[in-house]
């Protein structure tokens, strides 16, 4: 059971809230969490960061976005009967290769996804992208934006049997130079918006149903003085943010200037590796995992995601039991689930942009790093 994004956008006067999830028991904590003034999400973005994440490969483009859409977990069937229905966003990457999109999109409303973002960045190959938080951003090029709105095109027509609103994700501000001097940052920083008002225009006019505009900078005014400039020019199209890095903003200070709808993009996999850290940094728990080539990767990379996830695999297949790899996984385990539940709850019912559960989560920087290791091949068994 899935709710469409377009129908919660109508019926919650023009606001939706999604928090990633990138798993079936971080999308069931989303559907049941009720912060303590009453608030929930709406919905479940599943980010290319915490997918590639879990999956023990970087945030490159290595996975392409269908193979990640055939791995994701189901957002329409919820495990209670009563569970109450979720929206759902994707993170489509640079959209992938052309002759993959009309798959992509039918394995994705299949799995109850009603919106899918696409960003303009240049991406030649697999392995490719550069994610747009990173300080090295700068060196991933966008893509030519004539060519970007043929891409939004292809997906809107392989949308045209299903309701998929299709978003363009504009990188403007996160490929661009930091500039050391102040006059010089201002003028990048004002080309930029430029560059980024113009390529809304182009890509409306190919059709796009929703625009996001990014921003690696920790105050909001890139995002801010986007959001103003487009809607002098357009009412109606809805903006999507992701205050990942300006987190400490206040969502009525966006609302205000035109924003529709708020990711909480990478918030629960930073919750997981944090609990996680907490059980398996504690004393001598190495040791457990010093005869596994594939979980001692994962543990000297403090990718706890996949740990955990290759944990459950054996499990389910009856390997490792009564094993300590096993006890101290299912102990990580218990206490993942504790601080995501938390974690959301304090999301939820918070007024600013996703800092209010700062002190369960670990930072971006630290996600990002540990997210740069690969630890799993990217073949076939992905």
């Amino acid at each position: 059971m899935a709710s469409l994004l377009r129908s919660v956008l109508a019926q919650n006067n023009g606001q939706v809230r999604l928090c990633e999830a990138h798993d079936r028991a971080s999308t069931e904590l989303v559907r049941d969490a009720v912060a303590d003034n009453g608030q929930t999400f709406d919905g479940v973005w599943i980010s290319g960061l915490t997918q590639t994440t879990i999956l023990g490969v970087p945030d490159t483009e290595l996975v392409s976005p269908l193979r990640r859409a055939l791995l994701m977990t189901p957002v329409q069937q919820p495990m209670q009967r009563n569970g109450r229905p979720l929206c759902a966003a994707f993170d489509a990457d640079s959209g992938g290769d052309a002759k993959d999109i009309p798959a992509l999109v039918a394995v994705l409303a299949i799995h109850g996804v009603s919106m899918i973002i696409i960003e303009d960045k240049a991406v030649a190959r697999p392995g490719d992208k550069v994610n747009s938080l990173l300080a090295t951003s700068d060196a991933q090029s966008q893509a030519d934006r004539h060519e970007f709105a043929n891409v939004i095109r292809a997906f809107k027509a392989a949308s045209a049997g299903v309701d998929i609103m299709i978003a363009a994700r504009i990188e403007s501000f996160t490929t661009r130079a930091v500039r050391r001097d102040p006059v010089e940052e201002q003028l990048s920083v004002q080309a930029a918006l430029r560059d980024a008002l113009e390529r809304a225009s182009v890509y409306t006019a190919a059709g796009v149903d929703a625009v996001m505009i990014h921003s690696k900078s920790r105050e909001p005014d890139e995002v801010l003085a986007f959001l103003k400039g487009f809607r002098a020019v357009d009412a109606t199209t809805p903006l999507v943010v992701v205050p990942t890095a300006y987190s400490q903003t206040k969502r009525s200070v966006l609302a205000a200037a035109g924003a529709n709808v708020f990711i909480y993009a990478n918030h629960l996999m930073r919750a997981k590796i944090k609990a996680v850290a907490e059980v398996l940094e504690d004393g001598g728990k190495a040791d457990a995992f010093a005869g596994d080539e594939e979980l001692r990767l994962c543990w000297r990379a403090r990718n706890y995601g996949c740990l955990l996830r290759r944990l459950a695999e054996r499990r389910y297949l009856g390997q490792g039991q009564g094993t300590d790899e096993q006890r101290y996984g299912m102990a990580a385990e218990k206490k993942a689930l504790e601080n995501i539940e938390t974690t959301v709850k304090d999301l939820a019912g918070g007024q600013l942009c996703g800092c209010e559960a700062d002190a369960r989560i670990v930072t971006v920087k630290e996600l990002l790093s540990i997210n740069a290791h690969q630890v799993s091949p990217a073949g076939a068994d992905l």
